[in-house]
């Protein structure tokens, strides 16, 4: 027995020197290789990494692929428009709520309302309500389009899928109250009704003016002469006209202190 566990070990301890002769050799000839043909070998590594990482890729692409081409296009047209209108600032990302307890989230609205229903709602409003810290539902039919007014049904209906690329911009870090402004400004939708640069002129019937008042020009300047003043109809809106009208909603229960800061900065930009 003992000349077996004697056996045994020197057995081992041959197996073991052998190893490590193979790995002295292995260094020794990738060492030799570094120095003379070392591409060949870093070659096939990156080549291995790099079908891996095209086939995460390639996995990953077709998942998104695959949830984006699974959907109606009125659908992901409708998160786009969802996006356009700022739909998502007042209900949320994908109509989660969260925003003001007095907003809706939009999650169950598909269910719980008939596409007429919601078009009546989007068209028309949900009513005005008088605190500035409870927003309410504004007029978009003189705004928003037939077409856009479908899609934005069809995507509830649908229940609010993620679409790729209909996320709001973000604010970009370190950006100066005027930068950060102008996103803001896209953001939550002021473009639409004040236009770019708050040149205005979108049509609004109920008006005295038939219009959407610009937020630039000497009549602006003139009647809103201080950034507290602006930040005052940027949180509490304005209701001017008959109904159905295309009201500006207030802000004050959305909107941060420091974004309709930044929104004033920016548009005191303008022209």
């Amino acid at each position: 027995m003992e000349d077996e566990r004697h056996g045994l070990v020197a057995g081992l301890a041959v197996a073991l020197g052998g190893g490590i002769a193979v790995i002295a050799l292995l260094v020794l000839f990738l060492g030799g290789q570094s120095g003379n043909s070392s591409t060949s070998t870093v070659t096939v590594t990156a080549s291995a990494a790099a079908t891996s990482t095209a086939a995460t890729s390639t996995a990953a692409t077709t998942t998104t692929g695959a949830t984006a081409a699974s959907l109606a296009p009125d659908v992901v047209a409708g998160a786009y428009t969802y996006r356009s209108f700022a739909c998502g600032a007042c209900h949320g990302l994908s109509g989660q709520g969260g925003v003001n307890p007095a907003i809706p989230a939009l999650t169950g609205a598909g269910q719980e309302f008939t596409a007429a229903q919601l078009r009546k709602i989007i068209d028309k409003g949900a009513g005005v309500v008088s605190d500035p810290q409870a927003p309410f539902m504004p007029v978009w039919g003189p705004v928003v389009s037939d077409t856009q007014v479908d899609q934005l049904v069809a995507y509830i209906k649908a229940g609010l899928p993620t679409v790729p690329g209909s996320e709001p911009d973000a604010v970009p870090a370190g950006a100066s109250p005027q930068v950060a402004g102008q996103t803001l400004y896209s953001t939550y939708g002021c473009i639409n009704c004040h236009g770019p640069n708050g040149l205005g002129g979108v049509p609004n019937p109920g008006a005295e003016d038939q219009a959407v008042p610009p937020l630039s020009g000497a009549d602006f300047r003139s009647e809103f002469d201080t950034p507290a003043k602006i930040k005052e109809i940027i949180m509490g809106g304005s209701v001017i006209g008959k109904a159905p009208i295309a009201s500006m909603p207030h802000w004050g229960g959305v909107l941060t202190d420091e974004q309709a800061n930044d929104l004033v900065a920016y548009i005191q930009s303008f022209k």
